[in-house]
């Protein structure tokens, strides 16, 4: 049978005085001041119950996390459901997903737990990114509506290294170079949601096939190609060159991209972002991802998602290997998403040869 401590003389000492002091400051508010002298007692208790416990201070472990709820989201009552609903039924279901969250956060804030979201998820996840200190965590994890809290990763532009390209195996006319395209196939009447840097929208090899987009990162409405801030001459490349091996044509020697008749949907997950060197990078969060996400399955945000692009492409890497912690949002129904992870036959073909069973 555990057993408690005893409390030493000097706690007991410690409780005696505060009670007092609870008792003192109880009794003449009760009984009402007196020619002036109960305020000045009421003002003293609390001073002396203040000085008793000193300020509390506030810690300095905030951290961004995922919180998932254990509430449904559209696409998990899309999934359930078997077929996708009227658009009022859809908006519905998503604004019941952001009922949960905002009652999940009305009762933190209760307990004394003020939690401000940074990017909020209804359609392929129930949840929230938010900055939050350990009590928080603390707090959310016990809390029988939330279904888990995660650590918000970095994610970076994919790129391959050009003493890569130089390879044999990536000479014109090996198929694997970014002109490898299915025949009687361009992808016409296709918009495909493009998460990655900005786009340069006026580039000749995209031909005007670039809608105007979506900014995750810093809220422009075109979602353009942005400068480096502190280095005007660097602007952002990356989305611009997978739109091009995306939609690209008219390019040197009839060079083009896999899908020219198709549309690109620029939503800028990637950008300048501060590093803890005080330095800008070309970096992404993961709940910027998944925010991109959600947006590429409602572009116009009215919670329907009969808008929806038809496929989704995020060039860029996350050290997923590394991390069994993350969420699996859903798959955003009739959403096609493609990641930079290698395949199967990818890696057999950077391998040359089969391996084994179990390697596969």
């Amino acid at each position: 049978m555990r057993t408690r401590p005893r409390p030493s003389a000097s706690g007991f000492t410690r409780t005696a005085t505060l009670a007092l002091v609870a008792l003192v400051a109880t009794a003449l508010v009760l009984v009402g001041p007196v020619r002036g002298a109960g305020e000045a007692a009421v003002r003293a208790a609390a001073s002396a119950w203040k000085a008793a416990f000193a300020d509390r201070p506030h810690p300095a472990d905030a951290k961004r996390v995922l919180v998932v709820l254990s509430a449904p989201s559209l696409s998990d009552r899309v999934a359930a459901r078997g077929t996708l609903p009227r658009p009022a039924v859809q908006r519905r279901w998503s604004g019941e997903a952001e009922a949960a969250q905002q009652l999940l956060l009305a009762t933190l804030r209760e307990r004394g737990v003020e939690i401000k979201r940074e990017h909020s998820f209804t359609r392929t996840l129930n949840g929230f990114s938010a900055l939050v200190d350990g009590r928080a965590v603390a707090e959310l994890e016990q809390s029988s509506r939330v279904r888990g809290v995660y650590g918000v990763r970095v994610v970076y532009p994919a790129s391959v290294a050009s003493e890569t390209l130089a390879r044999p195996e990536f000479a014109r006319g090996q198929g694997r170079r970014p002109e490898v395209s299915l025949p009687n196939l361009d992808g016409r009447g296709i918009t495909i949601a493009l998460l990655d840097t900005g786009v340069d929208l006026g580039h000749p090899y995209l031909g005007g096939r670039v809608h105007r987009g979506i900014d995750v990162v810093g809220g422009d409405a075109l979602a353009v190609a942005e400068p480096k801030p502190d280095d005007p001459t660097s602007v952002e490349s990356h989305g611009t060159r997978m739109a091009g091996i995306v939609a690209g044509a008219g390019g040197p020697a009839g060079l083009r991209g896999v899908a020219p008749g198709a549309s690109i949907l620029p939503i800028r997950v990637l950008g300048w972002q501060q590093t803890r060197e005080r330095s800008f990078s070309l970096i992404g969060y993961g709940d910027q991802l998944l925010a991109g996400i959600e947006r590429a399955v409602d572009p116009d945000g009215d919670g329907d998602v009969d808008d929806r692009a038809r496929i989704a492409l995020a060039p860029v890497v996350e050290p997923y290997a590394s991390f069994a912690d993350r969420p699996h949002p859903a798959d955003a129904k009739r959403v096609l998403v493609v990641l930079s992870a290698p395949s199967l036959s990818d890696r057999v073909a950077a391998r040359g040869a089969l391996p084994s069973a179990k390697l596969q």
